[in-house]
């Protein structure tokens, strides 16, 4: 039915408002993609366009201890936690780009020439990947790990566009977690999902 469901936005017409579709949850999208099981002193990173290559990645204790720090202050309401999470989500892409040359990252990259780049599907699975390690560390105590969210046909300005997200607990809200659109080392979007699909300007919902 998922298929379908993509088939039928990839063959829609060219409206403004896109429709997107779930891809399975952030588990089922790590293991697709040969990234399981992920520990910070052991785990895999996506690159080199939908995850051709897969780089292994050890943090020190400091490292993740420095990249947590937002979250370990224990943010007080579920905006303030999607903040902390942002700032830990730049941390980690910082620490890990350069130990692994994908400091050379650019904003809507594919296939840079010349330099390693990761597109969407990569920045999908490493975003599960980071979540999946802060999950099990207990540092989300508003929010837990979503799903892999496919949006479809010319909407956002891409043929198709996949991202990570992730829930509110006490609301079921979705929010998409979109690491791709900004240059290596910038504060990602944590924006609600209906408005995301509905090509509403990119926002961080903190």
């Amino acid at each position: 039915m998922r298929r379908l469901a993509l088939l039928a936005c990839l063959l829609g017409t060219f409206g403004l408002t896109g429709c997107d579709v779930d891809g399975g949850g952030l588990d089922r999208a790590r293991q697709n993609f040969g990234v399981t099981n992920p520990k910070p002193s052991a785990f895999h990173v996506c690159g080199s366009h939908n995850c051709r290559k897969r780089v292994a990645v050890s943090l020190s204790p400091a490292e993740w201890s420095s990249a947590r720090a937002p979250l370990r202050s224990r943010p007080r309401t579920p905006g303030a936690e999607r903040r902390a999470l942002a700032e830990t989500l730049r941390r980690l892409e910082v620490v890990v780009g350069r130990k692994t040359g994908y400091d050379s990252d650019r904003a809507g990259s594919t296939l840079q020439m010349g330099v390693k780049a990761q597109d969407c599907v990569d920045e999908m699975v490493n975003t599960a990947v980071y979540l999946k390690m802060l999950d099990d560390a207990g540092d989300l105590r508003f929010h837990r790990p979503g799903q892999r969210v496919t949006i479809g046909f010319m909407t956002r300005e891409f043929w198709t566009h996949t991202v990570a997200s992730i829930y509110q607990k006490d609301t079921g809200q979705e929010f998409i977690v979109e690491t791709w659109v900004v240059d290596f080392g910038e504060t990602p979007y944590i924006m609600d999902r209906k408005a995301w699909a509905a090509n509403e300007p990119l926002r961080r919902d903190f």
